[in-house]
């Protein structure tokens, strides 16, 4: 009967949403980026906010018709970040390696590090060891419900031995060694 409690007559079924994967580089979840989609014969900008992830989505209302008189479809598109060979994404935060050579990480000096928003030069301290990481505060990807704030970029440091001593430079450090001994 028409308007029983639990009969079916005057009930509208909720349309149903589509999904459709979206690449993006990780320097575009960076600044944010747009895509241009044909939904439907019509061409649609979609924004894609600063900040996005893998998995994150991105609603298109009432984007998809499947049949006349009938209600239209969301589409959500489902962000991809590809991988940066320079980066690791971990939630905000960057992390990244640089090399510097065993002159500056026993003496100190500088070293320029690659962020997304441009080169940085990063103080090298006197004895610094291999591995050691150093935080930049503010350099990593912005959070995405509040894009003026960012994560932090992490630096960890590689040192390059040289191979090809000069015969100076050897007798340099063999004289180091000496002293150690003594």
């Amino acid at each position: 009967m028409r308007g029983e409690p639990g009969g079916r007559a005057g009930m509208r079924t909720a349309p149903q949403s589509y999904q459709q994967t979206v690449p993006i580089t990780l320097l575009e979840a960076y600044l944010g980026t747009t895509r241009r989609l044909e939904i439907n014969g019509v061409q649609k900008e979609i924004i894609i906010p600063k900040g996005a992830r893998t998995g994150t989505k991105v609603r298109v209302a009432e984007a998809i018709s499947t049949a006349p008189n009938t209600p239209k479809s969301d589409l959500f598109l489902v962000i991809e970040v590809s991988a940066d060979p320079r980066y690791e994404r971990k939630g905000d935060d960057l992390h990244t390696e640089v090399k510097t050579d065993l002159y500056d990480a026993v003496l100190g000096g500088e070293v320029t590090v690659p962020t997304l928003s441009g080169n940085v030069v990063l103080s090298i301290p006197p004895g610094t060891q291999p591995g050691k990481s150093f935080r930049l505060s503010g350099r990593g990807m912005p959070h995405l419900k509040n894009p003026k704030e960012f994560g932090d970029l992490y630096v960890k440091v590689s040192i390059h031995i040289p191979r090809n001593l000069t015969p100076h430079q050897r007798e340099l450090f063999e004289e180091l060694a000496d002293r150690k001994k003594h």
